[in-house]
């Protein structure tokens, strides 16, 4: 591990991380170190975009509440010119506890339409504990232009993402997603103006998504783009304020449904089937995905799971949606949508509207080029035929407040943002300025975060498939986590028992493992009934600890079981109110 401070060779705050990465080789051109190792509380500023040709693993100690992340951002090159992006990616990268900011020096403008891009193909991207913001941006974050990638993201914050003049399209962050796999866990988005994960578009597509408790909050359009994944898995998330800018009259008068978008988008996008297929059916980069066994991915193979999920405005964003007499109020789902999760095995149709768009010229045209600055001028029903999506589940899918503790205002300034589009976009003038979120702080990162998502609704915090709050699992940092303990060398399986104990109501339950492997950590009550599932995930050798609080149980006797491999081990455990 190469520790890098902020000053460079000549001691000033710039370029330190590029003259770090450059010089850390050998005369032959290989890596001398395998981790470079930033400090929290530091502000790296590039001097040059990043050319990232080898393995990457840029990390640093998880932050407390004394010591935030150390920031990465882009200033100037030697001849004056803007750093464009912050780094291109070739190869694996590994980015833990960083806050990578995507504007410019003084906070007002970007720094690019992307502050990433991804150019090497069949590579494995990873964000750990990051913290994302660009609160000026011409698209979106991430670019991929490498294809067939898989991304982890776990345990992140992106937030402010996109104009604070609210432009409705703006501030994504996948601006592309030509990818093999995304994997998105307890993670937040806070503050964004659209897709927030992107899967494509027929032109770019992408295999599997799997999103679990995470946490999307205010967004001006479509918090997530569905159309391009084979298997999506949404799970245990929460969405609140999202898509909040909702449909009007002559939006929906656009959509090939007659219909306002919902949260749970999928459009009328022609998937390039035989592209798909080369991509993905037998033959593929995922030759063994063929659950009909007919040797060819058909539509109805596609999977999509929504599986406890909540959506909620709070009432600054529902009362702009409700006031407006122009405007649908965002529904979960439109009727498109739900006629696919209705359809089962059976074959269905639907009849959507086909237009042909021109330019102002009057030249015939395609969207989504340009698609704010098309006329309509002709327009058909046509009959959509599919087959029947048999893999297509909504689930425990419920509409309540969660009662953030502490939102910041924001969906007040959200709503506004809303309110004042809408007057001028019908001709009007708006007495404020037109701002999607606060743009006072920027610079100064508030450090702890200046909103908090931990929330009051005491059904939510149990509603989850595995029994934990919906959501971003960060919140609430005292209702279970694991955290591997260093220096350790393990020869065996073991559990100790769970300390303090008698307790109430936390407790900590420590257990070893001498290979890497799944492992499960659950409890029982004294009838043998599984009340908590602790741990169910694949982990490193090595001596773990697990905090468990066991608030929402009685008084009594519980027993709890470590399962790995073929090592099996129960304990009991005393809680006392």
């Amino acid at each position: 591990t190469l520790l890098i401070g902020p000053l460079n060779a000549a001691g000033q705050a710039l370029g330190a991380l590029n003259e770090a990465i450059k010089n850390d080789t050998t005369t032959s051109g290989d890596r001398v170190h395998k981790v470079y190792k930033l400090q929290r509380g530091a502000q790296y500023i590039l001097t040059e975009i990043l050319q990232l040709d080898f393995p990457l693993v840029l990390v640093a100690d998880k932050p407390d509440d004394a010591n935030r992340p150390p920031i990465v951002r882009a200033g100037l090159k030697a001849d004056g010119g803007a750093v464009g992006n912050l780094w291109h990616i070739f190869d694996n990268a590994t980015f833990k506890n960083l806050w990578i900011f995507g504007s410019n020096l003084d906070g007002t403008g970007p720094i690019s339409w992307i502050i990433h891009e991804v150019k090497g193909s069949g590579k494995k991207i990873n964000f750990e504990g990051c913290i994302f913001e660009t609160p000026y941006t011409w698209w979106g974050m991430f670019l991929d232009n490498g294809g067939n990638n898989v991304y982890k993201i776990n345990d992140c914050i992106f937030k402010n993402i996109g104009a604070p003049s609210g432009a409705d399209w703006n501030g994504a962050v996948f601006a592309s997603a030509n990818m093999d796999s995304i994997i998105v866990k307890n993670t937040t988005y806070f503050n964004f103006g659209a897709f927030a994960v992107n899967g494509g578009d027929g032109s770019s597509e992408a295999f599997y998504a799997e999103i679990d408790h995470c946490t999307f909050v205010n967004s001006m359009v479509h918090p997530i783009n569905s159309h391009g994944y084979v298997i999506k898995k949404y799970t245990n998330n929460l969405f609140v304020n999202t898509h909040a800018f909702g449909d009007d009259d002559q939006e929906i008068q656009r959509h090939f449904d007659q219909g306002p978008k919902g949260l749970m988008n999928y459009a009328e996008v022609q998937m390039n089937m035989q592209k798909v297929d080369s991509l993905f059916g037998p033959g593929g980069v995922r030759a063994n995905y063929d659950p009909n066994g007919d040797g060819k991915l058909t539509e109805g193979e596609f999977v999509w799971e929504l599986k406890n999920n909540n959506w909620f405005y709070t009432a600054p964003v529902k009362n702009y949606q409700v006031n407006d007499p122009t405007i649908t109020p965002t529904p979960w789902m439109n009727d498109y949508n739900a006629a696919m999760f209705n359809s089962n095995t059976d074959a269905w149709a639907y009849d959507l509207k086909i237009f042909t768009w021109a330019d102002s010229a009057g030249n015939i045209v395609d969207p989504p080029a340009g698609f704010d600055t098309l006329h309509i001028v002709d327009s058909a029903v046509v009959a959509q035929s599919h087959e029947g999506f048999q893999y297509f589940v909504d689930e425990n899918t419920t509409n309540v407040d969660p009662g953030f503790a502490n939102l910041n205002n924001t969906d007040e300034l959200l709503a506004q943002n809303c309110a004042n589009i809408r007057t001028e976009r019908s001709g009007g003038t708006v007495g404020s300025p037109v701002k999607f979120h606060n743009v006072a702080d920027y610079l100064a990162f508030t450090w702890p975060l200046e909103f908090d998502l931990s929330y009051s609704n005491t059904a939510l915090q149990t509603a989850g498939t595995d029994g934990l709050p919906l959501g971003d699992l960060n919140w609430w940092p005292n209702i279970v986590g694991v955290e591997k303990i260093d220096n350790v060398i393990v020869d065996k399986y073991s559990i100790e028992q769970n300390y303090p104990n008698p307790f109430n109501p936390t407790t900590n339950i420590e257990f070893a493992i001498p290979t890497n492997g799944m492992v499960s950590l659950k409890v029982f009550n004294v009838l043998g009934e599984e009340v908590a599932d602790l741990l169910n995930k694949e982990l490193a050798s090595g001596s773990y600890n697990v905090n468990f609080d066991a608030t929402q149980l009685t008084s009594g006797i519980y027993f709890y079981t470590l399962t790995s491999g073929n090592f099996v081990q129960t304990r009991k455990m005393l809680l006392l109110k």
